[in-house]
């Protein structure tokens, strides 16, 4: 899974609970080895087609740009994100192993 998050002015994420949660590398301004998260400031211009998913935190103007979620300011982003991601992953067909 490759998940961009880009933050609003004032948001701010618990990247150790959301790693620990979810098993999954987390960057800030920067993307992840493999697969991961990566969490950019609002202003960045990070690459768009990285990512699987894409969720803004708080006020922040994506242009053009595709997102799957917002989360507004009043709301708990460390939850909301490691609650739809884990949904997300959950229905995610499985990989399908071929055996000859």
């Amino acid at each position: 899974m490759k998940a961009l998050v880009m933050l609003g002015p004032g948001m701010d994420i618990d990247r150790n609970l959301l790693a620990n949660a979810l098993k999954e590398e987390v960057t800030k301004n920067t993307y992840p080895k493999a697969e991961g998260i990566a969490i950019f400031d609002c202003g960045k211009e990070p690459d768009w087609s990285w990512s699987d998913y894409v969720f803004v935190v708080g006020k922040c103007e994506l242009g053009r740009h595709h997102f799957d979620l917002q989360i507004g300011t009043t709301e708990d982003p460390t939850a909301r994100i490691i609650e739809t991601l884990s949904v997300l992953e959950e229905s995610a067909p499985e990989e399908e192993e071929t055996s000859e």
